[in-house]
């Protein structure tokens, strides 16, 4: 009698939810050998083709198709068990691993929380959202809170609510000729000296899109964090940009609006789909949309 081993069913199912082996691998937290080694030994051991390998990734035999439908039920019956065995739980003690691309986003949220669970030790990891999401396939976090919207793909796999909307505003230091203004026009910034936050940075994407889209063309000159950006915008080296509630009155810098647009980023609140019935994670997005909501 052949017994099913539920490791390789599972690295077959990663594979194939996601459509990758790197992604797979990030979602269970083992390495890309070990992934394809599992598939290997499951087809060897039944004599079958699940996989279809090619130059471009890898696509599902019609066998693959139908032993998708039978691991995706298996799964779910084993995420409801851990539902069950969840719910007997309590948490008036626990540690919770947040992950943040500003801290700014999370000061009422975490407040709110150790209110409402004064036992719950939080830890608090800044990074970009890029950063976050793969902390969050490795387990280095437990849920984060991220400046962009999920991929469809990752949506498979990661659970998010809309949290806070945050206006962009200029930064300058003084000696910069904008220093005494309350507020300026996008053109005003036409071939201007920019600081810029680093790839990963959805400040950066948004404000970047709403440039191209005004065909306004600054001069780049740095590419950098916000911690950075602050400091040479501190020395005058150009102008930068910032979330307004990141602004935290630094001293020889001010913030100006833009008069004639609005640019917004969205914050995300996003766990792991599987982790979201944890009852320390349900209560903190609990805690979350009470927040939304007032």
């Amino acid at each position: 009698m052949k017994y099913i081993n539920f490791s390789q069913l599972r690295s077959f199912h990663a594979v194939a939810k996601t459509e990758s082996i790197t992604l797979a691998s990030k979602l269970l937290n083992i390495s890309q050998p070990t992934i394809t080694k599992q598939i290997q030994l499951l087809e060897e051991f039944y004599s079958i083709n699940v996989i279809n390998r090619h130059a471009r990734g890898i696509t599902l035999t019609e066998l693959g198709k139908k032993l998708f439908n039978i691991t995706s039920e298996i799964f779910e019956l084993e995420e409801k068990a851990i539902q069950l065995f969840s719910s007997n739980l309590n948490i008036h003690k626990g540690t919770l691993v947040t992950g943040t691309s500003g801290t700014h986003y999370i000061i009422k949220l975490i407040k709110e929380f150790k209110n409402l669970h004064p036992g719950i030790e939080l830890k608090i990891v800044s990074s970009n959202s890029n950063e976050i999401l793969d902390k969050l396939y490795d387990y280095t976090i437990d849920l984060g809170v991220i400046g962009k919207p999920l991929s469809a793909k990752l949506k498979s796999d990661l659970y998010t609510i809309p949290y806070l909307k945050q206006k962009i505003v200029i930064i300058v230091g003084k000696g910069n000729k904008f220093y005494n203004y309350q507020s300026l026009k996008l053109n005003d910034l036409q071939g201007i000296n920019f600081i810029n936050r680093e790839n990963g940075s959805e400040t950066r994407r948004v404000f970047e899109e709403v440039l191209d889209k005004e065909k306004v063309n600054v001069n780049t000159i740095m590419e950098v964090s916000r911690t950075t950006m602050v400091q040479a915008v501190k020395e005058n080296i150009g102008v930068g940009i910032i979330a307004e509630p990141e602004f935290d009155n630094y001293k020889d810098i001010k913030k100006i609006q833009i008069e004639d647009t609005n640019i917004f980023t969205q914050a995300y609140l996003v766990c792991l789909k599987k982790k979201k019935k944890d009852n320390l994670i349900s209560a903190f997005f609990e805690t979350a949309k009470n927040i939304i909501l007032d």
